[in-house]
C-alpha cells in the first residue's frame, strides 16, 4: 500500500485511491468512472490531490515517483491493448542484462502518437493472449515474445546472450522461442532475419550456456577458430555416471569445467577431484582441463593455448 499524509487522504474518493494504489500510484479517468461513478471520477481526479502524467492518467500527489509508476502510466496511456515490451519486458522479466532503468518501453496497437521524449512506443497488431503475462501488476510481454522483439532493437550479439541467458536459466524452452518466432515472422517486421540466424544454431534438443561466463568462455574459443565443443555431456567410466563435463571434445578426449570460483584447495576437495579424474581417464578421457572465472576474462589467451594443446598437440 502506498503512503499519504493524513490531511491529503482526508476526502479522498477510498475506491479511486485503492485501484491507483493497485497500479503503482497511478489511474486512468475510465478506470477511475467504472469504480465510482463518472461524475464523482472527474471531480476527484480534477482535485489538487492527483496531478496528470499522460493523457488521461493521474498519478496520487506524494506516491513515490518510481520507474514501475512510468512504465505503468504508459502502459495506461497507450490503451487497453499496451503491453511493456523490448528492453522494459526484460527488465520487468528478470532477463540477465537488463535492469528497471531507463525510457519505459511499451507496444500498443492503437495510433495514437506519445509526444513524451523520454518513452518509447512501439506499434504492432493486437497481441495474442498467450503472448502476455502480468508482472508487479504491469501487463508484459512474456519472454519469447520479449526476445523476439528485442532482436529487432539490439545488437545481435547482444540478442543472442539473451537467448541464451534464458534458455539456460530456463525462463521458456527452444520449442516455444521457435513456435513465437513463426508466429511473428512476417514481412515488415525488424530483427527477422537476426533471429532466424540465432534459432537456426539452436535446434531442438540445444543446450544453452548456464552462465554469462560460460557464454564468454565459447566466445573466447570461438574467437580464436576453434570448434565448439558439446555442451553438458554426461560422461562415465568402468563403474558407471560419473559426472556431467560443461564441455567436451569426445573426439580428443578432451572433458572442461568452467567455474567462477578458484580452484579447490581444501584437502578434502583436491582428494576428491583426484578421484573423479582418476576415474574419467579410466573411462577414456585423456585431458581434463577446469577454467576459472580469471582463466576466461584475465587470461583468455593462456585459456585457448589450454585448449589448442589438446586439440592440435603438433602444432
Amino acid at each position: 500500500m502506498l503512503s499519504h499524509p493524513v490531511d491529503m487522504m482526508a476526502g479522498m474518493n477510498g475506491e479511486i485511491v485503492q485501484g491507483a494504489e493497485s497500479q503503482h500510484g497511478v489511474i486512468t479517468l475510465a478506470r477511475a468512472a467504472a469504480l465510482a461513478g463518472r461524475q464523482a471520477a472527474a471531480a476527484e481526479l480534477r482535485s489538487a490531490r492527483w496531478s496528470p502524467m499522460a493523457m488521461n492518467v493521474y498519478r496520487i500527489r506524494g506516491a513515490p515517483r518510481t520507474w514501475e509508476q512510468r512504465l505503468m502510466a504508459l502502459v495506461l496511456a497507450a490503451g487497453p491493448s499496451a503491453a511493456a515490451s523490448h528492453r522494459s519486458a526484460a527488465a520487468l522479466l528478470g532477463i540477465s542484462g537488463f535492469d528497471r532503468s531507463g525510457a519505459p518501453e511499451v507496444t500498443t496497437p492503437r495510433a495514437r502518437r506519445h509526444r513524451d521524449p523520454s518513452t518509447l512506443v512501439h506499434r504492432w497488431r493486437p497481441f495474442p493472449d498467450h503472448h502476455l503475462t502480468v508482472v508487479d501488476g504491469i501487463p508484459t510481454t512474456r519472454v519469447a515474445r520479449t526476445l523476439v522483439d528485442l532482436a529487432g532493437v539490439l545488437h545481435p550479439g547482444r540478442t543472442e546472450r539473451a537467448v541464451d541467458s534464458c534458455l539456460g536459466a530456463r525462463m521458456l524452452t527452444v520449442a516455444s522461442l521457435h513456435a513465437t518466432f513463426a508466429e511473428l515472422a512476417g514481412r515488415g517486421r525488424k530483427g527477422v532475419a537476426v533471429m532466424r540466424a540465432i534459432l537456426a544454431e539452436r535446434p531442438e534438443g540445444y543446450v544453452a550456456p548456464e552462465s554469462e561466463l560460460e557464454v564468454r568462455f565459447l566466445a573466447v574459443l570461438d574467437a580464436a577458430g576453434l570448434p565448439a565443443p558439446v555442451r553438458q555431456l554426461d560422461t562415465g567410466g568402468p563403474d558407471g555416471w560419473i559426472g556431467r563435463a560443461d564441455y567436451a571434445y569426445r573426439a580428443e578426449g578432451v572433458r572442461m569445467e568452467v567455474d567462477g570460483r578458484t580452484h579447490h584447495t581444501a584437502k578434502l576437495d583436491r582428494d576428491a577431484d583426484e578421484r573423479r579424474d582418476a576415474a574419467l581417464r579410466a573411462g577414456g578421457w585423456r585431458h581434463i582441463e577446469r577454467f576459472t572465472w580469471a582463466d576466461v576474462m584475465v587470461e583468455p589467451g593462456q585459456t585457448v593455448a589450454r585448449v589448442r594443446r589438446h586439440l592440435h598437440p603438433n602444432r
